[in-house]
Parts: structure tokens; sequence; C-alpha cells
């Protein structure tokens, strides 16, 4: 499916690239789109968008029918600069690598909302920090990392040479994974506590043989337009929700948000009833996302999902997980398969009403 108004969603255009990289004359992109709502022409559309949920099962479909274990590198490294749009060639035209890098950080959103990057200096060495948004599969999570490891191999090649990379991943250990990257990244860590990309400092600073500073301030503007474009088009949930997904472990309350967004809360509540829906039903929809994280990927116990979520007892987050998904967290946990169920709580007679009676303190 696809929307002009993505909470945890990917260009629907990376999609379309992949599926020409993978189809041949026993494989469709119709074969590799079964079961997604998604037809041909619609990954075509400039603008579109698909939701998690839709490219999940795509994944899926690609595991189970394309013979490629690492659809992420595939798609990483026949990645060219048209592809990004407007945040591509900002990159290829910027001074070095530093500026570049920042380019990456500030425009991802028009690229994914699966991730987010950030960019920290340790000693003499900076490090891109990868951090998957809570609640999508990893089988999602794989595929957004190692299309950026990819792509990193590729352009860094390119435009610098040597970049020294190293990556860390918390991903387990995969032999085929480093023999696929090629020699720009020449050291990755498994198993670690996070998903980081290191270079030297001294790299950030080698001018790019393709520097423009003309041609990269307009593509600057560019960026900048479609970034006001697409916060118009996410609506204020859409807003309330990227700030729920990236404020950290610790959820923010409706008066927090609402002084973040420049109204009261007060004023936020009775936006969010115009528009159909309230913070109490997005707050829990983003504790439901961490939720399936958390029991999946991170192998929590329902207690200690439960108490990083802030409910006060694993009862009550299991009746409001049990509401949202139609199954325990137990069960849920044991089934294995993360992203296959709603993001969001059904709608019928009385839902809210258990909802708000379930809800943790931090409402």
């Amino acid at each position: 499916m696809t929307s002009n108004a993505p909470h945890i969603a990917t260009a629907a255009r990376y999609i379309h690239i992949l599926c020409q990289q993978l189809t041949t004359d026993q494989l469709t992109t119709e074969a590799l789109l079964a079961g997604t709502g998604l037809r041909q022409d619609e990954l075509l559309t400039p603008d579109g968008w698909i939701d998690h949920q839709t490219l999940d099962q795509f994944l899926a479909n690609v595991e189970n029918l394309a013979d490629e274990p690492l659809p992420g590198v595939r798609l990483g490294h026949h990645l060219n600069v048209s592809a990004h749009g407007a945040a591509g060639y900002a990159g290829l035209t910027a001074g070095n690598a530093g500026q570049a890098i920042e380019v990456a950080i500030r425009f991802f959103p028009l690229i994914t909302s699966l991730a987010w990057l950030g960019l920290e200096h340790r000693g003499e060495r900076s490090d891109l920090r990868i951090t998957p948004a809570p609640g999508i599969s990893e089988r999602t999570e794989r595929f957004v990392v190692h299309t950026l490891l990819a792509s990193f191999d590729v352009m860094g090649s390119f435009l610098v040479g040597n970049l020294d990379l190293r990556a860390s991943l918390a991903f387990a250990e995969d032999p085929a994974l480093s023999e696929r990257l090629g020699a720009a990244i020449d050291n990755i860590a498994f198993n670690q506590p996070e998903h980081r990309l290191s270079l030297p400092r001294e790299k950030l600073e080698i001018p790019f043989a393709l520097a423009d500073q003309a041609a990269h301030s307009r593509a600057l503007a560019q960026c900048n337009a479609e970034l006001e474009q697409l916060a118009r088009h996410q609506g204020l949930a859409g807003k309330v929700m990227e700030r729920l997904q990236h404020c950290g472990q610790r959820l923010l309350n409706q008066d927090a948000i609402a002084a973040d967004l420049g109204m009261s809360s007060r004023t936020l509540h009775r936006r969010l009833l115009k528009d159909g829906t309230s913070f109490r039903e997005l707050l829990l929809r983003e504790k439901m996302d961490r939720a399936r994280h958390y029991l999946t990927h991170d192998q929590l116990s329902v207690t200690e999902t439960a108490y990083r979520l802030g409910y006060q007892d694993s009862a009550n987050f299991t009746r409001a997980f049990r509401q949202a998904t139609g199954l325990t967290p137990t069960q849920y946990a044991k089934s294995g398969q993360p992203g296959t169920e709603p993001s969001a709580p059904e709608r019928r007679p009385g839902t809210g009403q258990r909802a708000r009676e379930s809800s943790p303190r931090n409402t």
C-alpha cells in the first residue's frame, strides 16, 4: 500500500529498483508483489511510499522466491545518485565526505522513516549511528542496514577511494555479508550493542572530485522544499507519531509533544480529535510497535517489556497487547513473526474506552 503520509515507511522507488534487479524469465514483479496489495505501476509514483507491513511482506516474498539472501546488499550496490533524487545530488556535489554525511542525516526522512542517522566523533574516528525505528521486523531492519552498508561500500570507493570504513552491527555473525561487501568496508564486528559505521575523522575532509557549490545549493533548496512538502502531507497525527518514534526509550507525554509542536496540550487534543484520532491512540500504537520489537527482536520477557513501556504491571500490558494484536505477548513472541500483526488497535465499539482504562501512567 502506498501513501503520501507515511508513518514508518520507505520510498516506493527503491522497491521498483530491487524488483528490476531480481526479476528473471521465471520470476516476475507480479510474483514478488503477491500479497502486498501493490501494483507494479504504483512503484513508479514519484511521491509514493510503502508502509512497513507492506515492505516486510515484499521482503518475505523475496526470501521465498528469489535466489537472493541479502536483498539489501543487492539494492545498495545498484543504487546510483539519481535513485536518491535531490538528496543524492546534494551529497554528490558536496565539498567533502563530512558535508555529504550531513546531507544524508538531515534528509534521510525523504528516503525512509524505517531508521534514522546520527554522527558522533570519538577520538580520531567518526561514527555514523544507524538507529532502526522501534517496531520494525528484523527482516526489514536487516534490509535497511544492509542497503546503507552497500551504498557506502560503492559510493565511498567512487567518490573518495579508501575510506577505511569499519562496521559494527547488532546482528549475529553472517560470513555471507562480509563476502558480499567490497574492500571499502574491510572490517565488520557482529553482535554489537548497536549499528555503527566508522571512519577516520580526517577522511571527512577529503575533497570530492565532483564538488560544485552552485549545484549543491540548488539541490539543498530542492531537498528543503521536499521535506516541507512531506511534513505538510504527514498531517498532525504523522508529526506526533514521528516524535514518538524518535524520542528514545522514554516515550514523551502529550504535554511535551504539544510544546514541541508549538501548541497547548488542549489544542493538540482538539486537533487530533478533528482528524479522527487521539494522542492516547497514537501512543498506544507506538507502544505496541515497540512491544513487538522487544518481544521478538530483543527477546525480552513480558515483564521487562511492560516495564520499558511504562506499564505498572504486566497484566495491564498483556490486556493492552491482546486487544491491539489479538494475541498475548507470550503467543506473539512464540510465533517468531514480527511485522505480521496490525500496528494499530482494531476500531470496534468499546475499543477506545478499554484502551484508555489499560493505558499506562505516562499518557
